[in-house]
């Protein structure tokens, strides 16, 4: 059972994260020339074991690209795919039927790449807006390692803070099928105080 403070948390960054999942959508679809759908059908909060479990486990090797966000606040934001899937995304965005992307080649990066800078570029306006900042997210880094090295190398000095993070399952859709990724969210604490203040 969730604490008062935490829900309140957690719904508020399920009202940005489903907006950020519409902005994006969009700036998929424009750049692909398809309609490309997002949807984020669960919002939690958990702890880096519950992020690792969340892609396949700790030695899991897993795809992605890690955002920073800087301006009024700073935050990290991190786009992982279990490998398979992240194939299956780069399929998605090159129209390509599901399978026919088998390894981590420059085009499959590239995609990544960008899935993750519209992702969690579109994730952070859409907090700006919600929290009434001015939010700026920084390029992203790519990222291929098993997922236990990338999430305690990224948000170490996060997690030395507080124990919790913000995970956003993700699912991309266009009429071939589907596939997802977990979309890892930690603002620093004042953020988290704004939004506390804003959901109130």
């Amino acid at each position: 059972m969730l604490a008062p403070a935490q829900r309140q948390i957690t719904d508020a960054l399920s009202t940005v994260a489903r907006d950020g999942a519409v902005r994006a959508g969009r700036g998929l679809s424009g750049l692909m020339g398809q309609e490309i759908a997002i949807h984020v059908p669960n919002v939690r909060l958990g702890t880096k074991s519950d992020a690792c479990d969340a892609v396949g486990g700790e030695e899991q090797v897993v795809l992605g690209a890690y955002l920073s966000m800087t301006g009024d606040i700073s935050g990290h934001v991190m786009l992982l795919f279990p490998e398979k899937r992240a194939f299956e995304c780069v399929d998605l965005m090159c129209g390509q039927p599901i399978g026919t992307t088998v390894e981590s080649d420059e085009l499959a990066l590239s995609a990544i790449g960008e899935l993750a800078n519209i992702v969690g570029s579109a994730f952070v306006n859409a907090l700006g807006d919600y929290a009434h900042l001015v939010l700026h997210p920084t390029p992203p880094v790519l990222l291929n390692d098993m997922a236990i090295a990338l999430v305690q190398s990224v948000y170490a000095e996060v997690m030395a803070q507080s124990g919790d993070i913000l995970m956003i399952d993700t699912v991309f859709e266009d009429h071939s099928g589907e596939t997802a990724g977990l979309l890892i969210v930690a603002p620093d604490p004042e953020c988290i105080n704004l939004l506390v203040r804003e959901a109130a």
